[in-house]
């Protein structure tokens, strides 16, 4: 119709007539270009959106874990503390009998920086890596991945081999017994060991396994507390561009 119309305009030598039918075209395309263009942005805005509510979900659990681990680490630490009081003393008190068991039976336990990454690679798998639009947070989140892969690499398997090898040193005096067993709030049930406290306090690599297990131990906490308030920054964050952008609250 319209074609047909401007080339009657054209025949007519009608040329405003033909310039308001070209007008006609080119606003018309315009305004179709314009909508396909707000009506893509939509999409990616509320597909940022759904990803920012599941990076929020991964690090309400990563927090969660990091802090389940960091408290471990704290636990693992009064327990080395009883071991090598007892060695010193040549002697365990009653009290201290099931953390001097339950540390013994951590000697070498790693968990590597925890970090529930789901939204994380489902994004790098899209290529939708730039669909976030907070540049605060695409280096706050580039930075904790860098730095968690660091540490769950190099760093725990370097302390993992150093801890295997004092394990080995402080096994070679204790047998498990089965008939012993513990129940736990961080390892669950485990098994008791026979020891001679005045054959263990008489051999020094024993205290020596155990204060370099337990510096290793330290040196962890140190390393994965800063990347606990890595994780509390960015959900701090994630939740501060939801309710900001799209008044959304998920605290």
């Amino acid at each position: 119709m319209l074609l047909r119309r401007i080339s009657k305009h054209v025949t007519d030598q009608n040329w405003f007539a033909v310039f308001i039918d070209f007008l006609i075209v080119v606003v018309g395309v315009f305004i179709g270009i314009q909508v396909a263009n707000w009506n893509e942005e939509r999409i990616e805005r509320s597909l940022e959106r759904e990803y920012l509510e599941q990076l929020h979900d991964d690090f309400v659990k990563s927090i969660k874990g990091q802090r389940r681990d960091v408290n471990f680490l704290n636990r693992q630490l009064s327990d080395y503390e009883i071991i090598l009081k007892s060695l010193d003393a040549c002697h365990v008190n009653t009290k201290d009998k099931k953390a001097f068991q339950r540390g013994i039976n951590t000697i070498g336990y790693i968990n590597p920086p925890r970090i529930f990454r789901r939204t994380v690679d489902e994004m790098s798998a899209a290529g939708r890596t730039n669909i976030i639009q907070n540049q605060s947070l695409k280096d706050q989140l580039s930075d904790v991945i860098a730095l968690v892969e660091w540490r769950g690499n190099s760093f725990t398997e370097s302390v993992a081999r150093i801890n295997e090898h004092n394990r080995q040193t402080v096994e070679k005096e204790m047998r498990y017994d089965l008939s012993q067993k513990y129940t736990d709030t961080f390892i669950g049930e485990f098994v008791g060991v026979d020891f001679d406290i005045q054959t263990l306090c008489s051999i020094p690599q024993i205290s020596s396994s155990i204060s370099s297990v337990s510096y290793s131990t330290l040196e962890r906490r140190r390393a994965y507390e800063p990347i606990l308030k890595q994780y509390e920054g960015i959900l701090d964050t994630i939740e501060e561009e939801l309710y900001t952008r799209w008044n959304v609250k998920l605290k």
